[in-house]
């Protein structure tokens, strides 16, 4: 792992007090902003205010906790990174088919087993590394980055009752996005870290000075307490064995969510990054299944991971883990104020459309470089083309889905865990017929460059292996031919070379078997006198190239038969 040259203060590195505190107020007031999840779930279920409030102020302690747990990694929970949780809507499924059964109690006993599924998936993750690859993991960052991008869209273009969207919020919007990327991107020093919440604070400046906030909102702010405990378990808690399904399919989508979003911070924390490690994520899963646990003991909606929280860290150059716990502490401040929980709502929506527009293109980008990362034959261009298309028309297909089969409301509630799995399942299906190893013979007298090249490469595309390991491969493994041709290395009866190909998890290996006489192979370049003087040098140098191309050499003897192993890490 390598620190990325945009971090400020990097996964173990502590901030300043001063700017740790400012990074915190800035997290805080993003994840605070998505607090619209449980005030719609207030609307919709047609509670009061302070029940409002004691669901706000719960799941706040349940994103501390939780938030706590990510960031310390110990015996065997938590992926030891910056991780928070945000509010989402694809837990209110489970909750409306609990109002038809067995009431909210019903609902959020449930949400028990959501976390437990979570644990159960956390252990299974790591064996299914062949099926979650970079490619899927690059498809899941795309998504978020998307999906975030989108809410930010419509956040700014949407109006009540169908109006159209004034050119005065346009701009407010604008401005807000603007001063956010100044700061990042052409001001130096220590107010990048904070341009989210510079670009905030101009945002809600200007939404005032509009009169965007409207006074029957600022009434509601100033009747709010300053002080108040919540209440835990103002639902009850029940189980209710009519939506084990929906809590399982729920456990598995907020799973899926949780992997994407760890890979993007692995992605963001990790310049040299080529494959995600499933053992901290399943870490990760593990975590974030024992804070759903407690969430459904204290009444509080379950939250996932959350992308925009991940891509704030990245945009504002601080993804240090002890940044937690002042986050946490925060969050459980404001869960004690109802003053600040109101002050939440009244956001402009078109301010938050900024934030979130601005935050996405990180995930987004982040997300094409995954991909693009690795070669891609057919199969794997499938495996992630028709899911990508699938999330672009997902309302669409959701409605006819229903409409055909009442049953898939069950697992197509969650857009994202929906393409996520069909991209895991068709890359299941496009495994059928790839071996992990392949010969093939060249023939001394006729092979030439292209065909040599044309048969690694179609074999990285098959495997998705890394351009650079496979270019790597190509030219060590041509010059292993120069060497054995121009060296008599070869048996005098020797027509064919044979070239075997294995990947495994971790690395591209090339074997090289034929008749004849092991080469030298040396740590050490010739120096430009011995070039000149030593007729064997160019022999040597040769066997220095191959040796710095390959990551490891290996030779031997078997059956009267010479074999050097190049080993290129992917």
């Amino acid at each position: 792992m390598r620190r990325p040259d945009t971090l400020l203060y990097w996964i173990d590195e502590v901030p300043p007090a001063r700017f740790a505190l400012g990074l915190a107020l800035q997290q805080a007031a993003f994840l605070g902003a998505l607090m619209a999840v449980p005030a719609l779930f207030a609307r919709t279920t047609g509670m009061d205010h302070a029940q409002f409030l004691n669901l706000a102020a719960c799941g706040l302690i349940y994103s501390a906790a939780a938030l706590l747990l990510q960031s310390l990694g110990r015996f065997g929970i938590g992926a030891g990174m910056f991780l928070p949780v945000q509010s989402t809507t694809s837990v209110l499924p489970i909750l409306a088919l609990a109002t038809t059964t067995s009431g909210l109690g019903g609902g959020f006993g449930m949400f028990a087993i959501c976390g437990l599924s979570m644990i159960i998936f956390s252990f299974i993750l790591p064996r299914l590394k062949a099926i979650f690859t970079v490619e899927v993991a690059g498809l899941a960052m795309l998504l978020i980055g998307s999906g975030i991008g989108v809410i930010g869209l419509k956040l700014i273009f949407s109006v009540a009752d169908g109006a159209a969207p004034s050119p005065q919020r346009i701009g407010i919007a604008a401005a807000t996005l603007a001063v956010m990327v100044i700061c990042n991107v052409w001001v130096k020093g220590s107010l990048r870290l904070f341009a989210t919440l510079t670009g905030l604070g101009v945002g809600l400046v200007l939404s005032f000075a509009a009169g965007i906030v409207l006074p029957s909102d600022l009434a509601v702010f100033d009747s709010a307490s300053f002080f108040r405990l919540p209440s835990l378990q103002q639902f009850g808690w029940q189980f209710d064995p009519d939506l084990l399904v929906p809590a399982i399919v729920t456990g598995f989508s907020l799973s899926l969510t949780s992997m994407g979003v760890q890979i993007a911070a692995q992605r963001f924390n990790d310049a040299d990054f080529s494959r995600p490690d499933f053992e901290s994520i399943g870490r990760g899963v593990r975590a974030e299944g024992l804070a759903q646990i407690f969430a459904s003991a204290i009444n509080a909606l379950p939250m996932v991971a959350s992308g925009g929280a991940a891509s704030l860290a990245l945009a504002s150059g601080c993804t240090s883990r002890h940044l937690a716990v002042w986050t946490a502490g925060l969050l459980v401040v404001i869960a004690l104020c109802p003053k600040i929980i109101v002050a939440w709502m009244i956001l402009p929506p078109e301010v938050l459309g900024a934030l979130f527009l601005f935050l996405s293109s990180f995930a987004t980008i982040g997300g094409i470089q995954m991909i693009g990362l690795r070669m891609l034959d057919n199969r794997r261009t499938l495996a992630i083309g028709i899911p990508l298309l699938v999330f672009l028309t997902y309302d669409g297909i959701r409605e006819s889905l229903d409409k055909m089969l009442p049953v898939a409301r069950y697992i197509d509630f969650s857009q994202f865990a929906l393409v996520l799995t069909l991209a895991v399942t068709l890359q299941s299906i496009f495994r059928i017929g790839i071996g992990r190893r392949t010969r093939r013979v060249f023939t001394v007298a006729s092979t030439h460059f292209e065909e040599m090249i044309e048969f690694i490469e179609s074999q990285g595309r098959i495997w998705g292996a890394r351009h650079e390991s496979v270019r790597r491969a190509e030219l060590a493994s041509w010059q292993t031919f120069e060497l054995l041709m121009d060296n008599h290395l070869l048996a005098d009866d020797c027509e064919a070379i044979e070239i075997e190909t294995k990947l495994n998890e971790h690395n591209l290996t090339i074997f090289v078997r034929y008749k004849g006489t092991l080469p030298e192979l040396s740590n050490r370049r010739p120096s430009a006198e011995e070039m000149i003087e030593d007729v064997d040098a160019p022999r040597h140098m040769a066997g220095y190239l191959i040796g710095r191309l390959a990551d490891g050499v290996r030779t031997r003897t078997v059956s009267n038969r010479a074999e050097l192993r190049l080993t290129f890490k992917d």
